[in-house]
C-alpha cells in the first residue's frame, strides 16, 4: 500500500494547551480546539511563525471573514465552527496528504525523476555535505530520517525561511534566493488563546473585493491550485493574501520507506521555487518597514524592513511595530486591523495584547544561518488607536535614550581597550541591552494607560529614564569591576567611570527635558 499521513487528522502540529502542556494536533482540531490551545510552538522561531501561517491561510479560506460583522460573530462564539471547515475540506481534503500521489502536500511530484539527498537538507540546523552547522555534528555517513510530522513541520519551515544559494537544480538553473520570511520580522498578535490569536490576525478577507490589498479575486493558497507546481523555477507576483502566506519558494519532493511498519522520511529533493516580484512593503501584512530621514527631514531610500538584531532588542522598533503610519514608518497592516476592532468597539480599549516577533538573520551571502529569534513586545491597544504625533515623539526619545546610553558604555570599553590594548572580562553588549526590555515594556504600558485616560505620561517616562540610568550603572560597575585594576589601570579605570557617570546624567536629563515638550498638558486634560 502507498503511504499516507493526513495532516487534517494526524497530529503534527506542535501545540501547548492551556495548562501549559506540549502536544500535537491536526488541521482540524487546531481549528475547532483553538479554544482550548494556548499557542502554536515549534522546535525554532522560523518554523513557529512559519505554522503560524499556514494555519493563518487555511482559517482565511474557511472563516473569511468578509466584514467586521462575520469577524465579531467569529469572536463572540466560543468555538471556532466546525461546519465551514468541513464544507471547505469536502472540496479540498486530498490536498492536505503529504505522500498523495499525484497531488502531495507542498511538494512537486514531478521531483520524481531526479535522486533524493539527504532529508537534512530541510532541517536548517542539520549539516549536510560541505554546510557545517554550529549546532550539529551529523556526518554525511549518518542516515538520518524523520517522522512524517517532523518532516512536514521542516517542509513547512523550509518553504518560508529556506536560506539562498545554489540548490540542486531540476534542469539547469542552480540559484535560489533566500525564501520571503527571512527578509523581515514576522509580527503575531497573540491572545489569551489560540483562538483570539488567530482571528486576532484573520484581516477582512474578501478575495471578490480585493480584500486585503493588494489580493485578487483568484487568490488561494498554493494547495488550491489546480494543477500541479511546475518544476522550473519561475518569478511572479502573489496573487494575495493567502497566496503570500503559503508561498511557494522551493519545489520541494520527500521520498519515505516502511521501517519497523512505520513510515519515515529518508530523503528529499529541494530545488529552486517561485521568486517573488513585489516589494515587501506592498504585500507584507505581518512586517513593520522604516524609512530614514536626512539631516534636512527630507526622506531617504525606501521603506525597509524591520529585522531582529542579535543583541539589541526588537523593542527598539515599537514605534514602527505599533504606532500608526506615516511617511517614516508603516507597521504591520494586522495592527490597522486591531485597531479598526477596537474603534468599532469590537474589542476593549484598555485590552493589552502581546506582539510576538520571529526573525532568522542568514550571513552576508544569504546561504547561512547565522541567528533566529523569537521576541515579544507589549501591544496596548490604546497605543494603536494613538493618532498624535507626540506620543510617536516619546516613544523615539526612550528609545534614543537606551541607544546612547548602550554607545556611551561602548565608546568607554573601547577607549579603554585602545589605551591598554587589552580585553575586559565583561561584554557590556550582554550587560546592558538583554534587561532593557521589561522595563521598556512597563513604559509602554504606563504611557498606554496615560494616553487613554488623557493625563500626563510624566510617571512613564520618569521610571524609564530611572530604569535605564539603574541598568547603565550595574554593567559600567560590573565592567570595572571584571577588568584588570591594578597600578595605573585601577587609575584609568576610575576616570572612565567618572566619565560615564557625568555624560550618564546629562543623557538622562536631556531625554526628560525633551520628552516634557511633547507630554499632555495639565491644561488639556479634560
Amino acid at each position: 500500500m502507498a503511504a499516507s499521513f493526513d495532516l487534517v487528522t494526524q497530529p503534527w502540529l506542535p501545540v501547548v494547551d492551556l495548562q501549559g502542556r506540549p502536544a500535537e494536533v491536526g488541521l482540524a482540531d487546531v481549528l475547532t480546539r483553538a479554544h482550548k490551545l494556548r499557542r502554536l510552538a515549534g522546535e525554532t522561531p522560523p518554523m513557529t511563525a512559519a505554522l503560524y501561517r499556514l494555519v493563518l491561510a487555511l482559517a482565511h479560506r474557511v472563516y473569511g471573514p468578509k466584514d467586521h460583522d462575520e469577524w465579531a460573530e467569529l469572536w463572540r462564539a466560543k468555538t471556532l465552527p466546525a461546519e465551514p471547515l468541513e464544507q471547505y475540506l469536502s472540496q479540498y481534503g486530498d490536498r492536505f496528504d503529504l505522500f498523495h500521489q499525484n497531488r502531495p502536500f507542498l511538494q512537486c511530484p514531478a521531483l520524481a525523476e531526479l535522486t533524493p539527498g539527504s532529508v537534512t537538507k530541510l532541517v536548517s540546523y542539520r549539516a549536510t555535505g560541505n554546510n557545517v552547522t554550529l549546532f550539529d555534528h551529523t556526518t554525511a555517513q549518518d542516515r538520518i530520517t524523520l517522522s512524517p510530522a517532523e518532516a512536514v513541520r521542516w517542509l513547512v519551515t523550509v518553504q518560508a525561511y529556506d536560506t539562498g544559494g545554489l540548490k540542486t537544480p531540476y534542469r539547469k538553473d542552480k540559484s535560489s534566493r533566500p525564501a520571503p520570511c527571512n527578509m523581515f520580522g514576522c509580527a503575531l498578535v497573540e491572545g489569551a488563546t489560540l483562538k483570539e490569536t488567530l482571528l486576532l490576525n484573520l484581516v477582512v478577507y474578501d478575495p471578490e473585493a480585493e480584500e486585503p490589498e493588494p489580493t485578487q479575486p483568484d487568490d488561494r493558497p498554493v494547495w488550491e491550485d489546480p494543477k500541479p507546481p511546475d518544476p522550473e523555477p519561475g518569478t511572479r507576483p502573489p496573487l494575495g493574501w493567502t497566496d503570500l502566506l503559503t508561498w511557494p519558494s522551493r519545489r520541494v519532493l520527500l521520498s519515505s520507506r516502511e521501517d519497523g511498519g512505520r513510515t519515515v522520511v529518508d530523503g528529499v529533493v529541494l530545488t529552486p521555487g517561485t521568486r517573488l516580484e513585489k516589494d515587501l512593503v506592498d504585500i507584507e501584512l505581518m512586517a513593520a518597514f522604516r524609512r530614514r530621514a536626512g539631516r534636512k527631514g527630507e526622506l531617504e531610500g525606501p521603506f525597509l524592513p524591520v529585522l531582529l538584531e542579535e543583541h539589541r532588542g526588537v523593542w527598539r522598533h515599537a514605534a514602527e511595530l505599533l504606532l500608526a503610519g506615516g511617511s517614516l514608518r508603516q507597521r504591520p497592516r494586522t495592527l490597522d486591523h486591531l485597531a479598526e476592532l477596537v474603534k468599532a468597539e469590537l474589542l476593549p480599549k484598555n485590552a493589552v495584547y502581546t506582539l510576538r516577533v520571529f526573525g532568522q538573520r542568514l550571513d552576508d551571502k544569504g546561504g547561512t544561518v547565522r541567528y533566529w529569534r523569537e521576541e515579544s513586545v507589549p501591544a496596548p491597544v490604546a497605543l494603536l488607536r494613538a493618532e498624535e504625533p507626540r506620543v510617536g515623539y516619546l516613544i523615539g526619545y526612550a528609545v534614543q535614550l537606551a541607544d546612547e546610553i548602550g554607545a556611551t558604555l561602548r565608546g568607554m570599553q573601547r577607549a579603554y581597550r585602545q589605551e591598554f590594548k587589552a580585553e575586559s572580562s565583561v561584554d557590556l553588549e550582554i550587560a546592558y541591552w538583554p534587561r532593557l526590555p521589561g522595563p521598556f515594556g512597563d513604559f509602554l504600558r504606563a504611557l498606554a494607560d496615560a494616553v487613554r485616560e488623557e493625563r500626563p505620561e510624566h510617571d512613564a517616562f520618569d521610571r524609564w529614564a530611572r530604569a535605564v540610568e539603574h541598568i547603565a550603572r550595574e554593567a559600567a560597575d560590573r565592567w570595572a569591576e571584571g577588568s584588570p585594576c591594578q597600578g595605573r589601570r585601577l587609575l584609568t579605570i576610575g576616570e572612565h567611570l567618572d566619565a560615564f557617570y557625568r555624560l550618564l546624567s546629562y543623557l538622562v536629563k536631556r531625554f526628560q527635558a525633551l520628552a516634557a515638550k511633547h507630554v499632555r498638558r495639565d491644561e488639556e486634560v479634560a
